[in-house]
Parts: C-alpha cells; sequence; structure tokens
C-alpha cells in the first residue's frame, strides 16, 4: 500500500491568501503522489478553535479523499485539542465522516502500527512507547529530549532511549532523523512548508511509505520510506535590502510571505522600497523591518539587583485551580521550593 505521510499543516486564515496557499499545496502533493492512503502526522489546525473557514478548508481535501477512495487516518496534535485536558476532544471528530481520527493511543494489529496523539503527560506517552510491540512502526506527535519546537523551545523530557521502533513523529517543525541505541529510526518529518519565519531558508519534505503485500490479514513491515522536498506552498523569506539576493524570489511556484530589513528610512518613506518590491517580484505577503541598531553580538552586563518576577504558592494554586492542568498541587509546589532553595543558596 503506497501511504502519503503528512505533518503540522497549520491551516489558518492570517495573513490573507494563506489558508489558500496551504490547502493547494496539500491537494497538489495528494494528486502528485496518488496515495492508497494519506496519515496526517497532527497540527491540521493553528489554533485550538479554528474559524469556519479553516475547518471549509479541511473539509474540502477530507471530501477530495473520500472520492478518489483513499483512506484517511488524522491524529490529534497539541493545536488540535480543545484544551490541555488530555481528554481527546478535538474539532478533527467533524471529519469522523471519512476520516480515522486518532483521539487516543491505538494499537492497529492488521497493519502492525502504533498510533500515539499527543498527551500534555509525557507518562502516558513513554508507557504507549514501552508497550508498543516489537516490529510494529509507531506514529505520534511529541518529541524528546534535546529537539526544539518552532519557537525554539525544548518542551519534552522524553529521553531518545525510550525508542524501541520505527518512529514518525509530528511536532517538531524540521526535518530530523535520528537512530538510539535501542531503536530503528525516529523521523521528524517536519512541515510541508514554513509556517512562520523563525523557518525561513529551512527545506520542507513530505514522506511516502511502501507497505510489503498483505498475507494471511497481516501486513509486512514498511519496505521502503522515501522523502520529498515539496515544490510549492507557503515559503517564508527574510531578505537584507542592502546586500540583496533576490533568488528566491524568482521563484512564481509558492506563496511567498517576504520580510525585508532596510538600515534606513528611504527617501520618500519606506513604502517606496516595498512599491519596488511588488512592482519587481511576485510577492504575496510582504513587510519592511528596520534592521537592529546593535548587532546583538555586544555582551550584556545588565544584572538587577531585584527580582523581576517571582513565583508565590499563591500564584500556583490559583493555577491549578483554575486551568485543566493533570500535574498534581503538590508536585507543582515542591518544585517552587526546590527553586527557591536554590535562588537562595545562590
Amino acid at each position: 500500500m503506497r501511504t502519503l505521510l503528512l505533518t503540522d499543516l497549520h491551516f489558518t486564515t492570517t495573513p490573507r491568501g494563506l489558508l489558500d496557499a496551504q490547502k493547494k499545496c496539500v491537494l497538489d502533493i495528494i494528486k502528485q503522489e496518488k496515495p492508497q492512503e494519506v496519515i496526517i502526522l497532527g497540527d491540521v489546525f493553528m489554533k485550538r478553535r479554528p474559524s469556519a473557514r479553516v475547518l471549509l478548508a479541511v473539509k474540502e481535501i477530507v471530501d477530495y479523499l473520500k472520492r478518489k477512495k483513499v483512506n484517511l487516518i488524522i491524529l490529534r496534535g497539541n493545536h488540535d485539542s480543545a484544551s490541555k485536558a488530555d481528554d481527546g476532544i478535538t474539532s478533527l471528530s467533524l471529519y469522523n465522516y471519512h476520516a480515522d481520527v486518532i483521539t487516543e493511543h491505538t494499537v492497529d494489529h492488521m497493519w502492525k502500527r502504533v498510533y500515539i496523539p499527543h498527551y500534555e503527560n509525557e507518562e502516558n506517552i513513554i508507557r504507549y512507547l514501552r508497550e508498543a510491540p516489537k516490529g510494529y512502526t509507531i506514529f505520534g506527535h511529541f518529541g524528546y529530549f534535546g529537539c526544539l519546537n518552532s519557537v525554539g523551545d525544548a518542551d519534552f523530557g522524553l529521553s531518545l532511549s525510550e525508542f524501541h521502533n520505527r518512529t514518525f513523529l509530528g511536532h517538531i517543525h524540521n526535518f530530523n532523523q535520528r537512530y538510539s541505541e535501542t531503536s530503528d529510526s525516529v523521523t521528524f518529518l517536519g512541515t510541508s512548508y514554513t509556517t512562520n519565519f523563525s523557518e525561513a531558508g529551512k527545506s520542507n519534505y513530505y514522506a511516502v511509505l511502501e507497505d510489503g503485500p498483505v498475507c494471511s490479514g497481516q501486513s509486512g513491515e514498511t519496505n521502503e520510506v522515501s522523502f520529498k522536498e515539496a515544490t510549492s506552498g507557503p515559503k517564508h523569506i527574510i531578505l537584507d535590502h542592502d546586500n540583496l539576493d533576490d533568488s528566491e524570489l524568482i521563484e512564481d511556484n509558492f506563496f511567498k510571505i517576504v520580510r525585508v530589513y532596510v538600515s534606513k528610512l528611504s527617501d520618500g518613506g519606506n513604502h517606496l522600497i516595498a512599491k519596488e518590491y511588488i512592482d519587481k517580484y511576485p510577492i504575496d505577503c510582504l513587510e519592511i523591518k528596520y534592521k537592529p541598531v546593535f548587532d546583538g553580538d555586544e555582551e550584556n552586563f545588565y544584572n538587577p539587583k531585584e527580582k523581576l518576577f517571582c513565583l508565590s504558592h499563591k500564584m500556583l494554586k490559583d493555577y491549578v485551580t483554575n486551568s485543566a492542568t493533570t500535574i498534581e498541587k503538590d508536585y507543582i509546589l515542591s518544585g517552587l521550593d526546590i527553586i527557591n532553595n536554590a535562588y537562595q543558596e545562590d
């Protein structure tokens, strides 16, 4: 069976025209690869409560796959969850009429697969990784210690040594493939297009899996996987007006979101610089920004004598009481005591 693997689509309506470009990119890939199955590894939406336009755009893709009789599997990502309560509630459930929406840990013995959607409680992920049958392929939406999310944060403490199976993951936007001593490859597929300016310049991929023939009701393990670079869709581009390299601007098959840095105000205003770019290049969204006054390499010697911000027991108690966190109150407060003790020792 030929399976198309996508992740972190982050459908959104801002800026204008972006949603149509995202939808077109996904449909172009589907039409080019002609898969029998599509698996989306989470974060279909940008916002936990997607707008009607976003919901309808995803419906167009789902309906197209239904007409083509293509099987569709969607994992719940952290952006797809209605809250952080790990209760599985998601707007993706609207597509249950055709898609197999994975909201909880699921094992498919027929195709030797384990699906692990996003969980705020990492202990759940660790347990499901340890319980995964040997030889099964894991599809999930989470990270491990040492990898960074799209804003540069390391938001997972999970060790790479917990992986024992071949694994394909969403959540981290950059393509990355690692091997641990106990597992086959652990692959972050990354996004098929850029989703913000911090991803400018990166390569964007999707994957095609080829499974072996079904024998006696059982699927063979995945025999082959190919990673292909997307050739359309949204593309964030950062340029230096004083040292311009316009090679990316000439391409006309991407939805180009461009940020141009200038060092000083142009004669007549920066709107003339903007007009220069818009008249010369096929740009879909443009912003002009000033370069920083300092280059950022100078050492900062500022060291405040007083605390600029202080966490208190009351603040954390209010957080536990008024949020959907599953972390126990005593556990959070004990962490605050450790921080305060370390501060006093310093």
